[in-house]
């Protein structure tokens, strides 16, 4: 399972990320994180990736979230996606 989220700060560090998924968030450690630089460089997307076999629950939930919550200054969206390429 993969997750998505959009318009990070653009100084946003994989770190940064995990503190926000696991210990703001509460949810289990990925197995994958990368942020890449977003829309003109204006603010970053992180790809999450979960175990294949994690509960589609997990994405929900995540979705739910993140999805609006207010980070640094940036409003954020969160998609469960398919695949990202390596």
């Amino acid at each position: 399972m993969q997750i998505l989220i959009s318009n990070l700060p653009v100084d946003t560090s994989i770190d940064d990320v995990l503190v926000l998924l696991t210990k703001q968030l509460g949810a289990p450690e990925p197995t994958d994180v990368r942020v890449d630089a977003g829309d003109g460089g204006r603010n970053a997307v992180a790809f999450v990736r979960y175990p294949d076999d994690s509960p589609a629950a997990l994405g929900k939930v995540l979705d739910e979230k993140i999805s609006g919550l207010h980070y640094k200054g940036h409003d954020l969206d969160a998609a469960v996606t398919h695949k990202f390429k390596e």
